[in-house]
């Protein structure tokens, strides 16, 4: 019998001190974490600024001609193309960026492109329109039209039977 409170009180005084193990864990932790924002809120403020400008070799000339909001496209003086490309389809969705144009190489079967796709040989889709693909070909624009085919009715036959 003498054994069993024996073991009673170990366990009691063993879950004791681990419980005022873990209290004074806690505590220190917290005064720890207490210390490191007041010494953080404390700090002296530097007076050098957290971002730096560089210095870029603009000639204020110049600005006029530098396009900072893009091109126009809408003048009217856009050349036709010349390149051995045919746009076989459109499709036009609201977000001109997922539009998509069908382009056949030279009669090759036609691949699927976006705005920004490059086509090789340093040329870019620019822009999708309806009727038309804006292709920026060594940094001027060309523009690659839609082939539109006029519609011819035939009469209609009817057999007598």
């Amino acid at each position: 019998m003498m054994t069993l409170t024996l073991n009673k009180q170990y366990y009691w005084l063993s879950l004791g001190i681990v419980c005022i193990v873990l209290f004074c864990s806690i505590i220190g932790y917290v005064i720890w974490q207490w210390r490191n924002d007041w010494v953080l809120t404390h700090q002296s403020v530097s007076n050098t600024p957290a971002f730096s400008f560089k210095k870029n070799n603009i000639d204020i000339n110049n600005l006029p001609g530098l396009h900072l909001f893009g091109q126009s496209l809408n003048d009217g003086s856009m050349p036709i193309t010349n390149l051995q490309l045919r746009v076989t389809g459109i499709v036009m969705i609201d977000n001109q960026n997922a539009s998509k144009a069908y382009i056949s190489f030279a009669d090759q079967p036609s691949k699927i492109y976006r705005v920004g796709d490059r086509l090789g040989y340093g040329i870019t889709i620019y822009a999708i329109m309806p009727d038309a693909v804006i292709l920026e070909n060594d940094g001027h624009f060309e523009k690659l039209l839609l082939p539109r085919q006029k519609l011819e009715f035939k009469p209609r036959i009817f057999k007598e039977e």
